[in-house]
Formats: C-alpha cells, sequence, structure tokens
C-alpha cells in the first residue's frame, strides 16, 4: 500500500507540474498519459503570408555648403584691359553617381548693358585649385567630399555703359548635373 502512494504522489506532482494534459487512469496498476503538441520552449513560427518592401531607387547629390557658395558668390576682377575672370569658392559635393556638373550664365539687366556684338561669356566647372576644367564628379559614398569651383570669363564687357561700383550684380551661373553615363532611364 506505501508503495501505491507513494507511486500517486509522485504521479501527482508530476500532472501538477506538466501542461495540461489529457491522462486516462485504466483498471489496475497501469498509468496511461496521452499528449499532444507538447512544446519544450516556445519557438517563432513563420507566418503564411509575405509583406513587400519597396524603396525608391534614385540618383542622389548635394553640395553640402551652398549658402555659403551663394553668399559669397563669384567675383571677377580684370585680368587685363578687356578680360574679366574670378573663381567661386570651392563646392563640397557628395554623390551617389559617376555625375558631369555644368554651368551656364544668365545675364542680369545690368549684364546685358555690358554685353556689346564681341563680348563673350565663359562658365566652367574647374578643381578646388579652380586651374583645370573639370567637369567630372565621381560618386562619394562615405564623408569625403569631392570639392569643385565655378570659373567665369568675361571678355571685352563695355564698362563705359554702367555706373562705377563694387560687386556689381551682373550675372547668375546656373548649374545643371547629368549622369556621366548613357542610360535609359524609365520611372514606374
Amino acid at each position: 500500500m506505501l508503495k501505491k502512494t507513494l507511486f500517486g504522489l509522485v504521479v501527482l506532482s508530476v500532472l501538477v507540474s506538466m501542461p495540461v494534459l489529457a491522462a486516462e487512469q485504466d483498471t489496475g496498476d497501469v498509468f496511461r498519459l496521452k499528449a499532444h503538441d507538447w512544446p519544450v520552449e516556445f519557438k517563432p513560427i513563420n507566418l503564411d503570408f509575405k509583406i513587400p518592401v519597396y524603396m525608391d531607387v534614385g540618383l542622389y547629390f548635394e553640395i553640402n555648403n551652398k549658402k555659403d557658395v551663394v553668399n559669397n558668390g563669384i567675383l571677377i576682377k580684370q585680368e587685363s584691359l578687356h578680360v574679366y575672370t574670378g573663381c567661386s569658392i570651392a563646392m563640397n559635393i557628395q554623390t551617389n553617381f559617376d555625375m558631369k556638373l555644368g554651368c551656364s550664365i544668365e545675364r542680369t539687366a545690368l549684364g546685358d548693358l555690358l554685353t556689346g556684338d564681341d563680348t563673350k561669356w565663359y562658365c566652367e566647372v574647374r578643381d578646388e585649385a579652380c586651374e583645370t576644367k573639370q567637369e567630372e564628379v565621381y560618386k562619394t559614398l562615405s564623408p569625403v567630399t569631392e570639392k569643385r569651383k565655378i570659373w567665369v570669363k568675361l571678355e571685352k564687357p563695355k564698362v563705359f555703359e554702367v555706373d562705377f561700383g563694387k560687386k556689381k550684380h551682373i550675372a547668375n551661373v546656373i548649374l545643371n548635373v547629368k549622369p556621366n553615363w548613357e542610360a535609359v532611364w524609365v520611372d514606374p
């Protein structure tokens, strides 16, 4: 009798500490335990659907010192009797694609007064020293920036047509950018 009581206490303590399980008792000394899905630990299970992830993939570039470049402007100075030249401060450029940077001149009303039949305006993207033309800007996928300056040249202006003064606003430089490879771009 003592054996049956001890066995019953052991079985009862096991049943109390186990998850709810179906237990069947048969006549006699036979104990049967029937369990379904007895997990040892909780494991994540994958659900039966997928959520798509979308991304706008595009070309990106920035000039991270635009305010300084605009505020300083480009002061062209007389280089010879009929030639005026000047450079911007260096632009700090970051981009995720190889690109070609270009520029053009847009004259103001005062700039129109300076222009005659033989007046010529030039604009180039140059290296950081403003010595050589360097329109190509290579992708910079790091904190390092590419540096470029804008060079402006004015030949044979009609300076006698305008009032004298310092820092007269005669033109604006307009920058343009394009990828430095030939490709077909499709916007979905």
